[in-house]
């Protein structure tokens, strides 16, 4: 009773910073840029730094670009707006490497600054491209087929819908959405965090096998647990929440 309280209290909590958040978009300005990107030669995305909101697509038509934005987000934000010129700069930058495409979107204000920027990336790639996020705090949407997704957050709110052979996500407080369109049976799913609140959608029925780790735990899955079978599932934690369907 108490593990499961505790797991209540988890939900309940992230839930709350859920709504504060979407109440406190609405006051939000957004201004610079940087970009667009010609992604049209990468085949990796690799975004480092303090936090951000990232949404990246595939698909097998162009363009593929990349902009980075920045956001004012706070009770401050339309004032600020309002009375200064550099209404939210964007302080991160990006450039391309070989085949990888490198964001930078630096450090993050003091915490609580009434004129915070979130820096937001906006991006689409060929198909089976990778994707690796390394940064303390990121709010990630993923849409499409990817070959690796590997996504390294303290705090970390992901979504993701399509497909990769290889999903790593680890942290210390995390939720995670992840829904596969389809099936290959050569997945490999490793989640890991502190706290995590996950849920796995599989669209195409089909066999997995998963092993769960934890010291406290909430568990529910539609899918037997099939030795050897692939998609193969890892989640690891002190304190979780998992479905898997």
């Amino acid at each position: 009773m108490k593990v499961r309280t505790a797991l209540l209290s988890i939900a309940g909590t992230i839930l709350a910073l859920a709504l504060i958040d979407g109440a406190v978009a609405f006051i939000s300005t957004r201004d610079s840029l940087a970009g667009p990107v010609d992604l049209s030669g990468v085949s990796t995305i690799r975004i480092e730094g303090s936090a951000s909101d990232i949404r990246i697509t595939t698909g097998s038509e162009g363009p593929h670009l990349a902009e980075l934005k920045g956001e004012r987000r706070g009770w401050g934000a339309i004032w600020h707006s309002s009375w200064f010129s550099d209404a939210c700069p964007a302080r991160g930058e990006m450039r391309v490497d070989g085949n990888t495409l490198i964001v930078d979107v630096g450090s993050t204000p003091r915490f609580f600054d009434w004129s915070d920027c979130t820096m937001e990336l906006a991006a689409d790639i060929r198909p089976d491209s990778a994707v690796v996020i390394d940064q303390k705090a990121a709010r990630t949407r993923l849409d499409g087929d990817f070959s690796v997704v590997d996504i390294r957050s303290d705090a970390g709110d992901i979504s993701f819908n399509g497909h990769a052979e290889n999903l790593t996500i680890s942290g210390a407080a995390l939720r995670a959405r992840i829904t596969f369109k389809r099936v290959m049976q050569n997945e490999t799913i490793a989640i890991s965090g502190k706290m995590l609140d996950a849920t796995l959608r599989f669209l195409q029925p089909t066999a997995v096998s998963y092993l769960v780790e934890a010291t406290a735990s909430f568990v529910d899955s539609a899918l037997p647990n099939t030795p050897g079978a692939k998609p193969a599932i890892t989640i690891r934690g002190e304190m979780l929440r998992a479905r898997i369907e």
